[in-house]
C-alpha cells in the first residue's frame, strides 16, 4: 500500500513539473490496436497529449495510417517528430486545428489531485481535455480515452456518454495507476441515456472486477478511411525545421519564384564579351537578371530594385550658399535561397 501511494504521489508531482503525461505500456496499445479496424487506405490518427509518440506508434504500426501529434514538452517532442508524420510543440491550446475531423484518436492527459477544490472549483485537467478535444474527432471516429479509475467520475461518464455511443470500458495490464480505458465512437448529434451512464458507472465501481483490456482477434470497432489533410494543424510555437519545411511547401513561395522569374533564362542575357562587376550590379539592379540564379546549393531566387533619391548639397563661398539638389540612385538586392532564408544587400 506504501509503494502504491507513493507512486501515485511521483505521478503527480511529475505531472506538475513536465505538464505531461505518463505514456501507456506497448502491451495496452497491442491490445488496444486489436479491438480496432483499421481501413486499407490512408486515414487519420491523432494524440493531442502525445509524450514521445511511442503510443501513436504502436498503433500506428504497419498500417495506412496518417498520424498527427502535440506535445508541450520540448524533450519529449523532438522524439516525438521522428515518430509522428505531422508533430507540433506546445499545448494543444496553442494550436489551430480542423474540428470534427480525425478518424481516430487516443487521448491519456495529465491530472493532478487539487485541480478541482471546493474553494477554486477549478475544472479538472482531464475534464477539461475530454471537453475541449472531442469536438476534433469526426462523426463516427473512434475516442479512447485513459484516465486512472478512480478519476472516471459520473460527470466525465456524463460527458462521453453525450458524446459516444458503443461505449466499452476496460482496466489496464499493468495495476500501478488504476488506468481504464474507456472506448467508444463519436455521434452525430448529443444525446444523454442516464441507464448508459449509471451502466458505466457501475462497471467503474471499485467492488467489480473490470474486465482487463484483451488481445482480441475479432476487431470491436472500424475505422474509416479518409480525413488525412486537415485544413488546419498548427502551432504559435513553430520549431526551425517547421518553419523551413513551411517556407518551402508555401504556395505563396512557390508564386514568388514565379513572378520573379524572366520568360527567358538569365544565361541568354550575358553579354558577348565578359563584363565587370559593376555591370553585372547593374544589370541585376535593373532587373535583367530577377529570378533564379545558381546551381545546386547555391541556387537562390534574385530581385533587384533601384530607387532614385534627391539629396540637398550646400557649397558655401564667402558672397553666397548654393543648395545643389542631386540625384543619388540606391540598389538594393533581395535574395531567397532553396532553405526559405531572406538576405537583404544593399549599397
Amino acid at each position: 500500500m506504501r509503494n502504491e501511494l507513493r507512486g501515485m504521489f511521483n505521478r503527480t508531482t511529475n505531472n506538475k513539473i513536465r505538464m505531461g503525461n505518463y505514456e501507456t505500456t506497448d502491451q495496452d496499445m497491442e491490445c488496444i490496436r486489436s479491438l480496432i479496424q483499421f481501413p486499407k487506405d490512408p486515414f487519420s490518427v491523432a494524440d493531442f497529449c502525445a509524450g514521445s509518440g511511442r503510443a501513436l506508434e504502436v498503433l500506428c504500426n504497419e498500417s495506412s495510417a496518417v498520424s498527427f501529434g502535440i506535445e508541450p514538452n520540448e524533450t519529449k517532442y523532438i522524439e516525438l517528430r521522428a515518430r509522428a508524420d505531422f508533430a507540433l510543440f506546445g499545448g494543444y491550446e496553442e494550436c489551430r486545428i480542423s474540428r470534427g475531423f480525425f478518424r481516430f484518436m487516443y487521448l491519456n492527459p495529465p491530472y493532478d489531485a487539487d485541480s478541482e477544490t471546493e474553494k477554486t472549483k477549478i475544472e479538472r485537467k482531464e475534464k477539461r481535455f475530454l471537453r475541449h478535444l472531442l469536438p476534433y474527432v469526426c462523426v463516427d471516429g473512434i475516442l479512447v480515452y485513459n484516465i486512472p479509475r478512480y478519476r472516471m467520475t459520473k460527470d466525465i461518464v456524463t460527458m462521453m456518454v453525450a458524446n459516444l455511443e458503443d461505449i466499452r470500458v476496460y482496466r489496464s495490464h499493468d495495476e500501478t495507476f488504476k488506468q481504464v480505458y474507456a472506448i467508444g465512437r463519436k455521434r452525430a448529434e448529443k444525446v444523454i441515456d442516464r441507464n448508459e451512464v449509471q451502466r458505466i458507472l457501475s462497471l467503474l465501481d471499485e467492488e467489480n472486477d473490470l474486465e482487463v483490456i484483451p488481445y482480441s482477434s475479432d476487431p470491436l470497432y472500424r475505422v474509416k478511411p479518409g480525413n488525412v489533410a486537415p485544413k488546419l494543424f498548427r502551432s504559435i510555437r513553430m520549431d526551425v525545421e517547421q518553419i523551413r519545411s513551411t517556407i518551402a511547401s508555401s504556395t505563396l513561395m512557390k508564386k514568388s519564384v514565379e513572378w520573379t522569374t524572366p520568360h527567358k533564362p538569365s544565361e541568354k542575357l550575358q553579354p558577348l564579351l565578359p563584363d565587370k562587376e559593376m555591370h553585372r550590379v547593374m544589370r541585376m539592379a535593373s532587373g535583367k537578371l530577377n529570378g533564379r540564379v545558381g546551381r545546386g546549393e547555391l541556387l537562390h531566387v534574385l530581385k533587384g530594385v533601384v530607387k532614385k533619391k534627391i539629396v540637398q548639397i550646400t557649397e558655401e563661398s564667402p558672397q553666397e550658399d548654393i543648395i545643389i539638389d542631386r540625384e543619388v540612385y540606391q540598389i538594393t538586392f533581395k535574395t531567397v535561397d532553396r532553405f526559405g532564408n531572406v538576405r537583404i544587400i544593399q549599397n
